[in-house]
């Protein structure tokens, strides 16, 4: 059983350090109540402490414990940037209290390398990890089993496998009882496999069809200086190639902005960071971008022109036809020194996440 009163004590004293408004000593115990799966702080009451039951079922299912939180906030008017804050100040004091689970979530994505620090895990830590993946609903630890069970699809079908040689013609007939060459017979085992591929990866999106995964809270960071969460500590070109292999119906717009926003960050280049600057309509954010761009040896303001053959698109060697290619610089608005005292903070924000992915995890 674990005892609300002293939670809450610990969640406010947090909230205080960090705010300037934060919620009062009985709104925090009805915010925990609600988190927990409470309607009202009288109804956990009734119950006197909360079960382990549900106090699993809360961190296991944290969008769920989320929603409930933030629909409380507003029940109370307290503002809804709050609720990412109180979560984390939960799970900081449950970590305390080592009633959060053992299963490191950042441990899981070091073994899958995709996380700084790589790990390994002996056969009961995979079987209790991906087990934990398994019956959470949360989208931190659906991306984690997606990354996993992606993993597990590309080494049941090999990486060298090589279907230039399919024919749908001589497996069909292979199909139909003929007799085959050795020639014959490779190209049909070829298209065989590739079958076996694209069942696979179907079977593989099928089952991540209507699923929710995290994605990192990079604008949140850097807009609001918001905590950052467990997608900010991964190598995000990474899994930007693996989406873009094994997309889902609710890989949204939204969904990607967020990780390319992030993977420009960790590997800022000039072409990536004008792209970036050219999205935003913020003339703080465009100026945060060309201090962080500065600080990591970029000029996003200088221009950046090559001659290219007009024929073939390759760059020119001095020979045949050419033509300019490339992009223009970005040019800064004109803004208060209030507001470029904003975009340093802003631009901070932004080295802070790629130092995440630069510097060693602490285990």
């Amino acid at each position: 059983m674990c005892n609300l009163s002293s939670i809450a004590h610990a969640v406010l004293q947090q909230l205080k350090s960090k705010n300037s408004v934060s919620p009062t000593r009985a709104q925090t115990l009805e915010l925990l109540a609600a988190y927990f799966g409470y309607k009202t702080y009288a109804a956990y009451q009734a119950d006197s402490a909360i079960s382990e039951e549900k106090l699993r079922a809360a961190i296991l299912e944290r969008l769920a414990a989320n929603a409930r939180l933030i629909s409380r906030l507003l029940e109370l008017s307290l503002p809804e940037s709050l609720a990412s804050q109180v979560t984390y100040c939960i799970i900081q004091q449950l970590q305390t209290e080592k009633l959060e689970p053992q299963i490191s979530l950042l441990r899981i994505a070091q073994y899958l390398q995709i996380a700084v620090g790589r790990v390994k895990l002996d056969k009961n830590e995979r079987k209790a990890s991906y087990d934990f993946l398994a019956k959470s609903h949360d989208a931190e630890c659906v991306l984690l089993r997606y990354v996993w069970q992606s993993h597990e699809l590309e080494r049941s079908h090999g990486d060298n496998d090589d279907y230039s040689g399919a024919s749908a013609y001589w497996y069909q007939q292979r199909q139909a009882g003929a007799q085959l060459s050795a020639a014959a017979t490779q190209w049909a085992n070829a298209y065989e496999r590739q079958l076996a591929l694209e069942k696979g990866q179907q079977d593989f999106l099928s089952a991540y069809a209507d699923a929710i995964l995290a994605r990192p809270n990079t604008t949140d960071i850097i807009r609001e200086n918001a905590e950052h969460n467990l997608c900010c500590q991964l190598d995000t070109s990474y899994l930007l190639f693996l989406f873009e292999r094994l997309p889902t119906a609710t890989m949204t717009d939204d969904f990607y902005y967020e990780w390319h926003y992030l993977a420009t960050l960790q590997r800022p280049s000039h072409e990536s960071l004008v792209e970036l600057a050219e999205g935003t309509d913020n003339p703080i954010e465009l100026w945060a971008l060309h201090l962080f761009a500065k600080d990591n040896n970029i000029d996003i303001t200088a221009d950046n022109h090559w001659a290219i053959n007009s024929d073939t698109g390759a760059i020119w060697d001095e020979y045949g036809p050419a033509e300019v290619a490339g992009y223009d610089g970005i040019t800064l608005p004109n803004i208060r020194e209030s507001q470029k005292h904003d975009a340093k903070l802003m631009s901070e924000r932004m080295q802070s996440l790629m130092n995440l992915v630069r510097q060693p995890t602490k285990k």
